[in-house]
């Protein structure tokens, strides 16, 4: 499936546009001298919908966002990814990387994700890697996580041990 359009992906994957506050992300990733060169994972820290998470980044004064969420086979986009999302707790990694927040199907300790919503998220790696030219990806290096940045358990046990996997199945849809 290399070669994806960014039409193409949009039309049979994006589920939902939901505008975060312009108050929790910046405008202009160029402007902040940002390039994408990474796609970093998140876990939502709870089970949410994609519209209960744009709901949290559309409240004023929430301080963060995320480029996309994924719950199921429902994929959000709250901010554009030519704009800086607030979600690494890091400037730098956030003016590089595009974020996705992952919902999960249990709570603590492992905080997993159901195999649907896993694979949602392969497919929508594949697509982000592939329309930003990062080629083949490499685990801490284009594909990171938030507790590189910050000091949270930030995707979980669950996605931490799956982030490998995360890594070979986006590559293999891409060719590499």
């Amino acid at each position: 499936m290399s070669g994806w359009t960014d039409k193409l992906w949009r039309t049979r994957t994006l589920t939902k546009f939901i505008p975060a506050h312009e108050g929790n992300y910046t405008k202009d990733r160029k402007a902040q001298g940002g390039t994408i060169s990474e796609i970093t994972i998140h876990h939502c820290a709870s089970i949410l919908t994609i519209d209960a998470l744009g709901a949290l980044w559309q409240r004023e004064g929430r301080k963060g966002s995320s480029h996309y969420g994924v719950s199921e086979t429902s994929i959000g986009q709250y901010v554009h990814e030519n704009d800086v999302a607030w979600t690494n707790g890091n400037w730098e990694a956030n003016c590089r990387a595009v974020t996705i927040e992952t919902s999960n199907s249990a709570g603590a300790p492992d905080w997993p994700v159901s195999d649907t919503t896993f694979n949602t998220l392969v497919t929508m790696v594949a697509d982000i890697a592939c329309r930003n030219s990062l080629g083949k990806l490499v685990k801490g290096k284009n594909l990171t996580w938030h507790s590189m940045y910050a000091a949270t358990a930030c995707p979980g046990p669950y996605l931490s041990n799956k982030l490998q996997e995360l890594v070979d199945k986006a590559n293999a849809i891409n060719g590499f």
